[in-house]
């Protein structure tokens, strides 16, 4: 008998009895937790373009289609529009245009087929009491992707991009 379907069999037992104590909220947890530690940081520094405009290019894979689409068809018509609103004018993942210290993320909850993950910002080392925004995410093609960001007060980011995105074709005609 040779090691490998021994080494095989006991690989997959481990890699099972792993997958059981894993909570389903676990993986879209630790995915939105390391991407706010890459991004947080980043809104710190001054950079020839807005944070989020790097993240939707550095970070697209992180993006559904519809979302990447809609966040690039807005980055687009700002950087034509300087010095006017044509777009966003907060920070699409933090939900704000002021400075953050860094995110802790609140409650998950599951809902059709995507999770929901609360995010809380810290200023001055105070954790506010209510989530700043929502990230919803699912999984696609074995891996996770934001798919919208609510706000906790209502309206999300791909009605407001979509509104966005109307209004300046109203303008152009």
């Amino acid at each position: 008998m040779t090691l490998k379907p021994i080494i095989a069999a006991l690989a997959l037992f481990a890699f099972s009895a792993g997958a059981q104590t894993l909570r389903a909220e676990d993986s879209p947890r630790q995915f939105v937790q390391e991407f706010y530690e890459w991004y947080v940081p980043m809104t710190h520094h001054t950079h020839s373009e807005d944070a989020s405009n790097i993240a939707i290019k550095k970070k697209s894979s992180a993006f559904s289609a519809e979302l990447l689409q809609a966040l690039k068809e807005d980055m687009i018509a700002s950087s034509k529009s300087p010095g006017e609103i044509v777009g966003l004018d907060w920070d699409p993942f933090l939900n704000s245009q002021s400075d953050i210290d860094r995110c802790l993320l609140g409650n998950i909850t599951s809902k059709n087929g995507a999770f929901r993950v609360e995010i809380y910002d810290v200023l001055g080392g105070k954790k506010d009491k209510k989530p700043a925004i929502i990230a919803e995410v699912k999984q696609e093609n074995g891996h996770w992707i934001f798919v919208n960001f609510w706000n906790p007060d209502g309206g999300n980011l791909l009605s407001e991009l979509r509104a966005l995105s109307k209004e300046r074709k109203k303008t152009r005609k």
